[in-house]
């Protein structure tokens, strides 16, 4: 009877690892500052994070007013299928960003 203790108790413990995953679908929001790069050949917007630069692809396809130096808040995937031309950051790709 003893072993079907433990095996019960370690299926429910390997179990619960997987619902605590790291890696879960609920997007997670950081603070960033937008920067105005598109003056230099093969750049657009970037955003500045805890002194880590992004390079969106996709920040036009949000309804926001792009603005130098505009505080945002944003959720982002790394793409890293995409290769930077202006290769200042990580590429990303925004999930969802909004004026902080």
């Amino acid at each position: 009877m003893g072993f079907l203790k433990i095996s019960v108790l370690a299926l429910a413990i390997t179990a619960a690892g997987f619902g605590c995953s790291e890696d879960s679908d609920v997007a997670r929001y950081v603070d960033g500052m937008l920067i105005d790069y598109t003056a230099f050949d093969g750049c657009g917007w970037v955003i500045d994070s805890d002194k880590q630069l992004f390079e969106p692809l996709n920040v036009n396809e949000f309804a926001l007013d792009l603005a130098d130096s505009l505080k945002v808040r944003f959720a982002y995937v790394e793409d890293d299928d995409q290769k930077s031309s202006c290769r200042v950051g990580t590429v990303i790709s925004l999930l969802d960003i909004y004026e902080k």
